[in-house]
C-alpha cells in the first residue's frame, strides 16, 4: 500500500486529490493537507472585493467534500518537509510519511519587498486571500462614499496580471453606473512592457484590444512601472513619479511557500520548484509539484522584470500529468507518462465586456522562438463565458471531478487546446530550464 500526499487544496491541489483517488486502487491512501478549512475559487475574489458576489459563493467546506470522495483530509500546515526520509512536519508536530507528494501550495506573497506595501500594516489592497479580498471589499464601500484617485496594477516581479486589468475595468463600470466617474481618476501600474501583455509576449490582438479599452474607459496607463514605495497617500515609482491615491489594489510577487524556501536543495530562491517533463523534482524523485509551486522561467527580459503567469488552466494540466504519473509509478495505469502542454486559455471580465486570451503554448518553442498559435477576441460573451465556467468548476469541485473527458473534448473542439500529452512526445527539457 503507498500513502501519497496532496499538500494545498485550492485550484491544483483539490482536483489532483481527486484524480489520484479515481485512479489509484483502494488500498492505497490518498491524502489532502490544507491549513484553509474551505476551497476559494480564487478568481472569483475580484468580484468579492468590489461587492459584486458574496465570498460564500466562491467557497466550499473541505470536510465534507473529503469525505464524500475518500480523501482523507488533514487540517493542518506544514512546516517542514525532508525528501531523503519522505516524511512531512505539521505545525501541530505531528509528521507524516508520505511515498509520494504533490505540492500544491500556491504562493506566500512578498509585500515586504515594497515600503508601506500591502493590507498587513502597508496601505495598499489585495485580492489574493478570501481575507484579502475582504478586507479590499470594506475599504471599497468606504471609497464609494468619497471617491477619489483609485491606483490598481501590479508590483516588479509579479507574474498574475489579469485581475488587476479585471479589477480597474470592472471598478470603472461600477463608477459609470452610481454616477460617481467623474469624481475618481484611474490608474494602471504594471511592470509589463505593455498593456495587455500578461507576462507572454507576441499573443495576437492582445496589446491592440486592451489598449483600446483601456484608452475608451479613461484609464491611464503606466507600462513599465516599478513601484519603490507606498504611502497612505501616494504611490511612488522607481523614477521618481508620485502618484496620489485613496484606493490602491497592487498585486504582489509571488514566493513559494515558507517549507520549500527552508528545505535545502528543493526549491530556488524565490521557493519556486525545479521539475522535468514529469513534474517530479530533479533530485528527489518521490517529489511532484503543481501550480505556483512550479518554476516557470520567464523567457524574455524587461526594464522591469516580471514573472511567468501560472493561470489556473496550466495549474489543472500540471495537476493532470501529475496524477497520471504518480499511478503509473505505482503501477496502477499502464500508459506512458505524461507532461502539460501549458496551453493556456483566460477569460478576462471588463465590465460590460472581456476578452479571451489564448496562448498555446505560454513558453514558445525554445528552438524556432513560435507557438502553435496564440490570439485575443473581445465581446460580451467573454464575461458569459467565464461565470459559465466558474458555475462549472464548483460544480465539478462538489462532484468530485478533475478534469473529466468531456472538459477535455470540449477544450480541443471549441479552443484547439490539448491540456497533456504523453511524454515521448514532449520536448526532453524541463519549462524551467527552458
Amino acid at each position: 500500500m503507498a500513502h501519497v500526499v496532496v499538500i494545498g487544496a485550492g485550484l491544483g491541489g483539490l482536483p489532483t486529490a481527486y484524480d489520484l483517488r479515481q485512479l489509484l486502487p483502494a488500498q492505497h491512501r490518498v491524502t489532502l493537507i490544507s491549513e484553509q478549512p474551505k476551497f476559494t475559487f480564487i478568481p472569483g475574489l475580484v468580484r468579492v472585493a468590489l461587492d459584486i458576489d458574496p465570498l460564500d459563493h466562491f467557497q466550499l467546506d473541505l470536510a465534507p467534500l473529503a469525505r464524500r470522495h475518500g480523501v482523507e483530509l488533514i487540517a493542518a500546515k506544514v512546516t517542514g518537509l525532508n525528501p531523503q526520509a519522505r516524511r512531512l512536519t505539521l505545525d501541530s508536530g505531528q509528521t507524516l510519511d508520505y511515498d509520494y507528494v504533490a505540492i500544491a501550495t500556491g504562493p506566500s506573497f512578498a509585500f515586504d519587498a515594497i515600503p508601506g506595501f500591502g493590507p498587513h500594516g502597508g496601505y495598499t489592497h489585495s485580492i489574493c486571500s478570501p481575507a484579502h479580498a475582504q478586507a479590499a471589499r470594506t475599504a471599497w464601500l468606504d471609497f464609494l462614499k468619497n471617491p477619489g484617485p483609485l491606483v490598481v496594477g501590479a508590483a516588479p516581479g509579479a507574474g498574475c496580471f489579469g485581475p488587476a486589468y479585471e479589477f480597474v475595468l470592472m471598478a470603472e463600470q461600477i463608477l459609470r453606473q452610481q454616477g460617481l466617474r467623474d469624481r475618481a481618476s484611474l490608474t494602471l501600474i504594471t511592470p509589463e512592457p505593455y498593456a495587455g501583455h500578461l507576462g507572454v509576449s507576441q499573443v495576437s490582438n492582445a496589446q491592440k484590444l486592451t489598449e483600446a479599452l483601456l484608452r475608451k474607459r479613461g484609464v491611464e496607463v503606466i507600462p513599465n512601472g516599478a513601484i519603490a514605495a507606498v504611502s497612505p497617500g501616494s504611490i511612488t515609482l522607481d523614477d521618481g513619479r508620485t502618484l496620489p491615491q485613496r484606493y490602491a489594489m497592487i498585486l504582489p510577487a509571488f514566493r513559494g511557500a515558507a517549507f520549500i524556501q527552508n528545505t535545502p536543495g528543493l526549491g530556488n530562491a524565490k521557493g519556486f520548484i525545479p521539475v522535468l517533463p514529469t513534474y517530479q523534482h530533479p533530485d528527489f524523485p518521490s517529489v511532484y509539484a503543481l501550480g505556483v509551486a512550479v518554476n516557470l522561467a520567464q523567457p524574455e527580459q524587461f526594464r522591469v522584470p516580471i514573472g511567468l503567469p501560472k493561470s489556473g488552466q496550466m495549474t489543472e494540466a500540471m495537476g493532470m500529468a501529475v496524477s497520471h504519473n504518480i499511478a503509473v509509478q505505482l503501477g496502477a495505469i499502464q500508459k506512458p507518462l505524461q507532461t502539460p502542454t501549458l496551453e493556456a486559455i483566460c477569460f478576462a471580465e471588463f465590465g460590460d465586456t472581456g476578452i479571451l486570451y489564448v496562448a498555446a503554448p505560454v513558453l514558445p518553442d525554445p528552438a524556432t522562438g513560435k507557438r502553435r498559435y496564440s490570439y485575443a477576441i473581445q465581446g460580451r460573451w467573454v464575461v458569459w463565458g467565464k461565470t459559465l465556467f466558474e458555475q462549472y468548476f464548483m460544480a465539478k469541485m462538489r462532484l468530485g471531478r478533475a478534469v473529466p473527458w468531456y472538459e477535455r473534448l470540449g477544450l480541443r473542439a471549441i479552443f484547439g487546446v490539448d491540456l497533456v500529452r504523453p511524454i515521448a512526445d514532449a520536448p526532453q527539457q524541463s519549462p524551467a530550464s527552458a
